[in-house]
């Protein structure tokens, strides 16, 4: 992608899984708002589908990709929206389609291909994470160009995938979350991070929930959003899922 931008813009429709409650929302705005934020500079003009309403697209190619969001749910309830993600991410799979995962769109992909999820024994991941890469596709690569080796990212999860579906590839790991992302040739891409947070909001959420996280963990995660910290690779991950598009659509 060069500094103006890709040559050609690629439409993204987004299985929305759930919405910011208002006090998280009023950081740096609802999903709506985070996604567009993240990817529009990197060439995805994101359509947004409520999922939660049954709000899912008529025929596939009413965008040129798909991904599916993160949501406070748990991929494996047994609820009719879920499954009906999950029949989606099946076709789209099955059609060839291009198609992203993040969070519980990543745990949902791993269900609905036949792998596992299961509550983590670790408890919650939260605040910025680092990953290994140890299966690094062509278009992963870090800001010198080489190909990327790690990545560290904004987390919010108690749920992990536990077994990767058939013909998946692990793309990266870390000894808290060992399926951190992973990949099916140029059909699928998942990351359990979210390339679509901000600190702020980071730093509400795990402050919302540190009845639920513990205070032990709130305040790593915490630590983890300023230096010494690694520095946030947000807009590195956000333009890897760009460029898985634009690989899978020869664009």
């Amino acid at each position: 992608m060069s500094d103006d931008g890709p040559a050609e813009r690629i439409s993204v429709g987004l299985i929305l899984c759930d919405h910011l409650d208002p006090d998280p929302a009023s950081v740096d705005g609802d999903y709506p708002v985070l996604y567009p934020a993240a990817f529009a500079h990197h060439g995805l003009d994101i359509r947004v589908y409520e999922a939660t309403e049954g709000r899912l697209p008529d025929d596939l190619d009413e965008c040129d990709a798909w991904m599916i969001s993160g949501s406070r749910r748990s991929a494996y309830e047994d609820e009719g929206w879920i499954l009906d993600v999950k029949d989606l991410i099946a076709s789209n799979v099955e059609a060839g389609r291009p198609q992203v995962g993040v969070c519980f769109g990543h745990q949902l992909a791993a269900l609905a291909l036949g792998g596992e999820v299961q509550r983590a024994e670790v408890g919650w991941g939260v605040g910025g994470r680092t990953f290994d890469v140890v299966a690094p596709a062509e278009w992963m690569t870090g800001p010198d160009g080489a190909p990327a080796e790690r990545f560290t990212l904004l987390m919010s999860h108690r749920d992990q995938v536990t077994r990767l579906p058939d013909g998946a590839d692990l793309v990266a790991t870390s000894e808290y979350c060992p399926v951190a992302a992973y990949r099916i040739d140029d059909r699928l891409f998942c990351v359990q991070g979210h390339p679509e947070f901000t600190p702020g909001l980071s730093e509400v959420l795990m402050e919302m929930r540190r009845g639920a996280i513990g205070d032990d963990v709130v305040d790593a995660g915490l630590a983890s959003l300023h230096p010494p910290a690694p520095p946030l690779d947000q807009d590195l991950v956000s333009g890897w899922i760009a460029a898985f598009y634009r690989q899978a659509l020869d664009r």
